[in-house]
């Protein structure tokens, strides 16, 4: 897909993030994808680079609440905007409201601007028209507030375009966690991510880490004191891959909460074999290839073959030597003795029968394929791409691969269930079917580690709802991380 005829310098960082946010609302596909290939095409600096990451993931991250407010000043109905002009109009309203260091004649200015020369003329006094009632007008959020205050909407709905979620999903998350946590779960999924690095302890030093990359201050990062060693909070990882330490594998880009699901709930140990599903792009596979060390094993499967491509760069940079990649469907039963390699060629050999790998595994980690909604602060178009019939079929793959999965697993082996989303049916009813059904033969676990976890990052159990619960949801505003669920399941010996 190219997005750009050709490749151009000096085009405007504000016109590339309209073509940008013409061609996401035009398809509905991947805001990542259409982001990075279209940058592709031009030579930018690094700071025209975040500006337009910026503007664009901050204008799809909040385009419901922006198009609310443009209906309270624009004569035309949303559904009647031109689309382009609408575009503009979205993006110069997100400068408005969330770019303060933009001054608001310039956003106005260069909307219009936009306007002349990308759609009309007569289309550009539209544009000045409502840009300057939103810019010379009350505060927009209190505007919005007073607004949803006086109508007669439900929560679900008020809080839909106050945060800017689709109506379901706020629905699903207050009949599940009620009004309060609901409203922190919006709040901190529109927060702007933070980054984090695991770097190679025995090759690199936090010190020495420190004068390569802008880390965040020791005083406000969690990973300053005792909660992930070996990880370090930083303020951008944008051109990350382009520094001398990416290159040479001395450190890898990955979200505490998945850091947090290897070392608190699975926890490798030395010359233990783990088997990682659903395991590309591979910062959980090099992370357990670490721990388990050189004389450990690590089968590593995906379903993708151009991810599992992605998956075998990475660990080729960092070096990595301990790790069998597979590709497999692990939602279909028997699937690592159906495995193949990433040539189509079966992988275990012509010898290898259903029994050769029966029990042969002391841990496995499901990366459980899941709505992704726990990212919508890196990727702010997830809430919007998913819909209750997703989550209902998510639900039942990660189950089978659940069963699947355990005839692989040693007696006393574990089993950890992780997924980088908040949705309950995809989490704990999973974790609760699977327990009803293997009741005999299984049991959940609650890893002794995670009270020191907990301990260090000042969470109390009774605010992280732990009471009596051996599963970790991992609310995106406990770690400032990436939200998620992790849950540990013992094979009883005697299985």
């Amino acid at each position: 897909m190219k997005i750009l005829s050709d490749k151009k310098d000096g085009t405007s960082p504000r016109k590339i993030a309209f073509l940008i946010l013409n061609r996401y609302f035009k398809t509905q596909k991947s805001l990542k994808i259409i982001i990075n290939r279209c940058l592709e095409e031009y030579s930018l600096s690094g700071l025209d680079r975040r500006f337009i990451f910026n503007l664009v993931k901050g204008t799809v991250r909040y385009f419901l609440k922006i198009d609310f407010l443009l209906s309270l000043f624009s004569y035309k109905k949303i559904k009647d905007i031109d689309f382009k002009v609408l575009n503009i109009l979205r993006m110069g309203t997100y400068q408005l409201m969330y770019m303060d260091k933009i001054p608001s004649y310039s956003a106005v200015d260069e909307c219009v601007k936009l306007a002349i020369k990308d759609v009309s003329r007569s289309s550009s006094k539209f544009v000045n028209a409502v840009l300057r009632r939103v810019s010379s007008g009350s505060d927009p959020e209190l505007l919005v507030e007073e607004k949803l205050n006086k109508s007669a909407r439900k929560d679900a709905d008020k809080l839909s375009l106050k945060y800017s979620y689709p109506t379901w999903l706020v629905r699903y998350w207050l009949d599940w966690y009620g009004k309060e946590k609901t409203v922190l779960i919006c709040r901190s999924l529109n927060e702007n991510p933070h980054f984090y690095l695991r770097f190679d302890k025995g090759r690199i030093s936090k010190k020495i880490l420190a004068t390569k990359v802008k880390m965040v201050p020791a005083g406000l990062s969690l990973t300053a004191g005792d909660i992930m060693e070996g990880a370090a909070e930083v303020l951008s990882v944008q051109d990350i891959s382009g520094t001398d330490i990416y290159r040479e594998g001395l450190i890898s880009v990955q979200d505490l909460s998945s850091q947090i699901a290897v070392r608190y709930f699975l926890e490798p140990r030395k010359n233990e074999k783990v088997l990682d599903l659903c395991a590309a792009p591979g910062g959980k596979t090099a992370y357990i290839s670490e721990l388990v060390g050189s004389k450990g094993e690590v089968f590593s499967i995906d379903i993708s073959r151009e991810r599992l491509k992605v998956l075998k760069s990475n660990l080729d940079r960092l070096k990595i030597r301990n790790v069998k990649i597979l590709r497999a469907d692990a939602a279909e039963p028997d699937f690592l003795n159906k495995s193949r390699d990433m040539e189509g060629k079966k992988q275990l050999g012509k010898k290898a029968e259903p029994e050769d790998y029966e029990r042969y595994f002391d841990k496995v980690l499901i990366d459980a394929p899941c709505s992704a909604f726990g990212t919508i602060s890196k990727d702010p178009d997830v809430k919007y791409n998913k819909t209750m019939s997703d989550i209902v079929r998510l639900s039942s793959m990660s189950y089978r691969m659940m069963v699947n999965c355990d005839r692989y697993l040693k007696a006393g082996g574990r089993i950890v269930f992780y997924t980088c989303t908040l949705s309950p049916l995809e989490n704990q009813k999973i974790i609760e079917k699977f327990l009803k059904n293997f009741k005999n033969s299984h049991r959940q676990e609650r890893p002794e580690s995670l009270g020191s976890l907990l301990s260090a990052s000042g969470i109390k159990e009774d605010d992280a709802g732990l009471n009596g619960k051996s599963f970790f949801e991992i609310m995106s505003y406990y770690f400032k991380s990436e939200g998620g669920f992790v849950s540990s399941i013992i094979k009883k010996k005697t299985a």
